[in-house]
């Protein structure tokens, strides 16, 4: 079930990103090929592709996004990477803050009320650092 995932779910991307069919029959070729050199079996390829069809491109397009948009938009919490975010739970701190809002006043827009995400940026490290000296010295 998880392989039969894995390709429908590549087979549907390839189609998504493919304005013409012949461009999705050649990425779904090099994809079956980079697969059968793994050991899957063409038989069982072959079963997978029949459930993605082309000629559903338009309906996926349409439908694309329509449970997120349900889900609401997140909200991002952007930061730098630190291993205190291990121990914070989002949930909480959004929770206290629209009740902070909500005390002074201050209503809590429909749009804030969809999943709250870390957003969370790696530091600055010695290869970073080279990259600007380099740059600074030529």
């Amino acid at each position: 079930a998880v392989k039969r995932s894995f390709i429908k779910a590549e087979l549907t991307r390839l189609m998504i990103l493919s304005s013409k069919k012949c461009f999705y029959e050649d990425s779904k070729r090099t994809f079956f090929i980079n697969l059968m050199r793994r050991g899957y079996p063409h038989e069982k390829l072959d079963l997978f592709a029949r459930e993605v069809q082309y000629t559903a491109r338009v309906h996926v397009l349409l439908n694309k996004g329509s449970k997120r948009s349900q889900r609401g938009v997140p909200l991002l919490f952007p930061s730098r990477y630190n291993d205190v975010w291990k121990y914070i739970n989002l949930k909480d701190v959004f929770d206290k803050i629209t009740s902070y809002w909500s005390r002074n006043g201050c209503s809590v827009s429909d749009e804030l009320k969809g999943p709250v995400i870390k957003s969370l940026r790696r530091t600055e490290n010695l290869f970073d650092k080279a990259s600007k000296w380099n740059v600074e010295l030529l």
